[in-house]
């Protein structure tokens, strides 16, 4: 294991919309993917994303990237900065879209690819962990609900991957805890173990950009400041207005503290 030296990198996001899109970048894409699903992953291409056809206010809020592998899976994975109350609905429509729109007349279901779906998330959109995974599971209603073990041809149900930076507590245990401590810092950590991580502190150093993508990165990075601080404040006025609402039905301050607390904790 190599030990390195700290440098600056770009965020995650930034790489992702950028940097990442490049051919001869698909390695580090490559390498996470790996630690996170434990299987090789070959990426083949990169596919039209929801996120190119997004609304303005949405770009600096959510940026994700579409592949399609060697295996002819579709992977989605997604960096989003806020919270969303209906998330986990838009995720589960993504992939059913994606499967949708790769369908045409006289299509042959035997033909209908897999998705891949992998979150990450800077908000608290799931309890407890850091790192969790959701998939379709099959039990046996007359056996104590025993799970059943599909066949490998016959595992063509969306997978859905959820990361949260924010609950790690920066003790890297394995290769993925690697990743996501880079992805909570923008930066490596120590020992080098995590697949092609290496090549990150190479092509994500901000010491190495031109001028040109110092500049444009600088500017989103600024465009996504200013879009979390619109989102913020909006979310202060809306709260605003619940306990203006709440004080004006007769409620008392101790009775709308705590129902504000519980709001502010979901």
């Amino acid at each position: 294991m190599a030990d390195i030296k700290k440098r600056p990198l770009v965020s995650f996001d930034w790489a992702l919309k950028s940097i990442l899109r490049q051919k001869d970048n698909f390695d580090i894409l490559e390498g996470f993917l790996l630690d996170l699903l434990d299987e090789k992953i070959k990426i083949i291409d990169l596919l039209e994303s929801e996120s190119n056809k997004d609304a303005e206010k949405d770009k600096f809020n959510r940026v994700d990237l579409k592949a399609k592998d060697s295996k002819d899976r579709e992977i989605i994975i997604e960096i989003q900065h806020d919270s969303e109350p209906d998330y986990l609905e838009r995720v589960y429509y993504g992939t059913s879209k994606s499967i949708i729109d790769n369908m045409q007349e006289s299509y042959k279901y035997g033909r209908v690819k897999k998705i891949i779906s992998v979150s990450i998330v800077y908000w608290q959109l799931l309890e407890e962990s850091y790192l969790l995974k959701g998939e379709m599971c099959f039990k046996d209603l007359t056996d104590n609900k025993k799970e059943i073990q599909l066949k490998d041809n016959q595992k063509i149900f969306a997978e859905y991957y959820f990361i949260q930076p924010k609950r790690f507590n920066d003790n890297v245990k394995n290769k993925i805890d690697e990743w996501v401590y880079m992805f909570k810092h923008a930066e490596v950590k120590g020992d080098i173990k995590a697949t092609n991580i290496n090549k990150v502190q190479d092509k994500l150093d901000k010491m190495k950009m031109t001028p040109e993508e110092r500049a444009a990165y600088d500017e989103y990075q600024l465009n996504k400041t200013i879009n979390e601080g619109v989102l913020f404040m909006r979310a202060q006025e809306e709260r605003q207005k619940i306990i203006n609402a709440m004080k004006k039905g007769g409620m008392s301050d101790g009775a709308i503290e705590e129902i504000m607390k519980l709001r502010d904790e979901v």
